[in-house]
């Protein structure tokens, strides 16, 4: 008895499709703020870090650490923002910095698409430009570097909108804690003296996703779909192995 076990390609191709739909529904989110904290506090300078629950927004299945600074500046006992003094002189100090620490709970993972945030130059003896690195690849290489002082002169005392692009492929599937530092340097004068200036962070939020990692049952489908695939792609260059799938004799 002859058998016909040729399954036709349309339905192949929604098998297929189906089983890469399938593994990858547990996976995507739709981009949001995963962390939001607009500083409206008394003195959050005084704080290192400085984490208020009443006022910073977090998502479900991630902890943040609020916002804190290195051991090379000082903060300044200011309200609704985390001012610093003290920034260096010279082109880098790896211990000039703000820094934030996002980690995914476990069983999830952590996926940036962006870093915003509000930023203000006061008097003189602040950085002329900052950098952001992060703990992914060691604070080796800058994510950005932005140029704070142009255009700002006649607007020192106000806030500045800033946008950093976290797109990138490092930036994405990532299970562990991430720590990003903002670094100031090229100030326009040295000291520690609160009189000469401060560089504040005004608010910020990191916008992204936290999403459950894949399970097991995820990479059977997704591997299901790729041997389908590879398989489908052997028929149709091998007539040989067309014709014996197609007709199975018993």
């Amino acid at each position: 008895m002859v058998i016909n076990m040729r399954i036709p390609t349309k339905i192949m191709t929604i098998i297929v499709l189906a089983a890469l739909m399938l593994a990858r529904a547990g996976v995507n989110s739709n981009a949001a703020v995963l962390v939001f904290d607009d500083i409206q506090d008394t003195s959050p300078g005084a704080s290192n870090p400085y984490y208020n629950t009443n006022k910073i927004i977090v998502i479900p299945n991630i902890s943040a650490s609020g916002i804190g600074h290195g051991s090379g500046i000082e903060t300044t006992l200011v309200d609704n923002r985390y001012p610093a003094i003290g920034w260096t002189t010279s082109a880098y100090d790896p211990n000039d910095y703000f820094t934030f620490t996002l980690t995914a709970n476990s069983g999830y993972e952590l996926n940036f698409t962006s870093f915003e945030f509000h930023d203000q130059r006061n008097k003189d003896n602040v950085p002329t430009f900052i950098q952001l690195r992060s703990s992914v690849d060691n604070f080796g290489a800058p994510i950005a570097s932005i140029n704070i002082a142009t255009n700002r002169e006649s607007n020192v005392s106000s806030p500045v909108y800033e946008s950093i692009d976290l797109t990138n492929a490092a930036f994405q599937h990532l299970t562990g804690p991430v720590e990003f530092r903002l670094y100031g340097y090229s100030s326009t004068g040295a000291g520690l003296t609160a009189g000469n200036g401060t560089y504040s962070i005004n608010n910020y939020q990191f916008n992204g996703t936290a999403s459950p990692t894949p399970e097991p049952k995820t990479w059977m489908l997704l591997g299901t779909g790729s041997l389908l695939i590879i398989w489908q792609f052997r028929r149709k260059r091998n007539p040989a192995l067309l014709h014996e799938t197609n007709q199975k004799v018993f």
